[in-house]
């Protein structure tokens, strides 16, 4: 094991000794008024902490965390819980200074297009297996650095996405990592 996961290890053996508070079952949180649940869609980046700056509480509000906080990425733990909640909403979240408006989906091809053929050097069947599965990625880049425009489109795809129940509320935020702050995009 790493050093770096070792030490997550650790961490935990004096989290989980310091008073370590069991959360309810699911069968609990099952009982939750449907309707209620509202979900945040939220980029991976460690610097952003949906549960901190928008003061969540416990238990309440799944958090799903993907590169860029795209909503392609998180479409299928969304209907997760819309068959367990019936989700009241979903809060879709970008940030200033993402990764993904620093990378082109291209770039991310080409460094794992050279990976997959690397792989099939060895494994030919295997690299062109790997191969065909990069080319088939939607990476999802955020082009020109605009979140805001990242924003819409993700609200516009999970709202225009059939499954979900009528009258889903969907709304963008875009967090500033500058000030702290989030603005609500349109």
């Amino acid at each position: 094991m790493s050093d770096a996961i070792q030490s997550l290890v650790n961490n935990n053996q004096v989290y989980a000794s310091e008073g370590y508070a069991v959360p309810p079952p699911f069968s609990m949180v099952k009982t939750f008024p449907r309707n209620q649940v509202v979900a945040i869609v939220s980029c991976a980046d460690p610097r952003l902490s949906p549960e901190e700056f928008l003061k969540l509480p416990k238990y309440m509000h799944p958090i799903i965390n993907v590169a860029g906080g795209r909503a392609k990425n998180a479409l299928r733990s969304l209907l997760v819980y819309e068959h367990h909640f019936g989700l009241a909403g979903i809060v879709v979240v970008h940030h200033t200074d993402c990764g993904m408006t620093h990378v082109t989906d291209d770039a991310l091809c080409a460094t794992f297009g050279a990976r997959a053929r690397a792989l099939g050097e060895a494994n030919p069947e295997k690299g062109k297996n790997m191969q065909m599965e990069i080319d088939s990625m939607e990476w999802d880049e955020i082009t020109g650095r605009d979140v805001h425009a990242s924003v819409k489109s993700d609200v516009k795809y999970l709202r225009d996405y059939p499954l979900f129940s009528e009258g889903l509320k969907v709304v963008g935020l875009v967090f500033d990592l500058q000030t702290g702050r989030v603005e609500q995009v349109e």
